[in-house]
């Protein structure tokens, strides 16, 4: 028997009872969010006993822990942050964002000629607790500059730049990444079976055959001199990304190759619901049987997962996106 079991805590307060919690958390999205309704009052135990009014007690850059899973079972932290803004409505919402809630905070400004992708970033979560990830590509940049903007915005700054090619999100352990989106919880998969342990299937499959396209990248030498990859069909429906701060012929491959991948992607895309398990989180695989089609079967990517929590049970929607090749050995 599966008897949901979780807490919350915000600043020095743990709750114990839920009303309601969804956490989103997305490798199109910087930062991941949570709202958690709760009443309007709640009761402190130790201490005088009293009941204080949430909007006095909980305050704008208070510590969020939110733990959810099953007794005996599965106790995972699903979401780590900062109360954002809090919404005196009837519940009470308390809007939570992630750790990039930090760079919101702190100025960030950034001149040179020659860089690299992870010398900026450094640049911007310098000063905070928020730390990089460990496979930031070594992609080097010319004359990149970030002006009058805080950390937060400096990170929508590049994501705007590298289009759909290159995320930036927090990975699991809550490092800033910033790279070619299936590089994080490499191993790590979800398996649903489409006629079992899902809950609503929201899939539908696509042939990337069925898809004409032709990739154009193009970027600036250091030299000054035009460099471009030629990706897709020649007859293909035609999409240009252009760089200014792309410097080198084997990055441009790189992210043609990438963008080719995105445009003529074949197989599922949707959406499927679920328990708390299996465990699901972005850039992880999701692992797919069908026994009336097997041949749709393999494994996707995890593009985002909404868990909601509360007096009406738990779920996790788990949006996918490309096919995984598989490498036999």
């Amino acid at each position: 028997m599966f008897v949901l079991q979780g807490y919350f805590e915000i600043g020095i307060y743990k709750f114990r009872v839920i009303n309601n919690i969804e956490i989103t958390r997305s490798v199109d999205e910087i930062t991941d969010t949570a709202v958690i309704k709760m009443p309007t009052k709640f009761l402190i135990k130790e201490g005088s006993g009293k009941a204080v009014y949430v909007e006095e007690a909980i305050k704008k850059g208070d510590p969020v822990k939110i733990v959810l899973g099953y007794k005996d079972k599965l106790e995972r932290v699903e979401f780590t942050g900062y109360v954002d803004r809090i919404k005196c409505t009837t519940p009470i919402e308390i809007y939570c964002e992630d750790a990039t809630w930090l760079l919101k905070r702190k100025a960030s400004s950034f001149s040179k000629s020659k860089t690299t992708l992870k010398e900026v970033l450094e640049n911007i979560v310098s000063g905070t607790a928020l730390k990089l990830a460990g496979n930031i590509p070594e992609m080097a940049l010319n004359k990149y500059l970030i002006k009058d903007k805080n950390g937060a915005q400096a990170l929508k700054q590049i994501k705007d730049e590298f289009k759909e090619i290159y995320k930036i999100y927090l990975n699991d352990k809550g490092e800033l990444y910033c790279g070619l989106q299936e590089l994080n919880n490499v191993n790590q998969k979800a398996s649903y079976d489409l006629n079992y342990n899902i809950i609503e299937n929201k899939l539908e499959f696509k042939s990337g055959d069925d898809r004409k396209v032709k990739i154009i990248c193009e970027g600036c030498a250091r030299d000054n001199k035009k460099i471009t990859a030629t990706r897709g069909d020649k007859d293909g429906e035609e999409f240009k990304f252009n760089s200014k701060v792309v410097t080198d012929q084997q990055s441009i491959d790189k992210l043609a190759d990438e963008y080719l991948k995105i445009a003529k992607y074949g197989g599922y895309s949707g959406d499927i619901t679920s328990f708390l398990l299996p465990v699901a989180a972005p850039a992880m695989a999701v692992e797919i049987f069908d026994k009336k089609h097997p041949n749709r079967e393999g494994k996707y990517f995890i593009k985002k997962v909404v868990t909601t929590y509360g007096t009406g049970g738990a779920r996790r929607t788990v949006s996918i996106g490309n096919k995984l090749t598989t490498n036999k050995k």
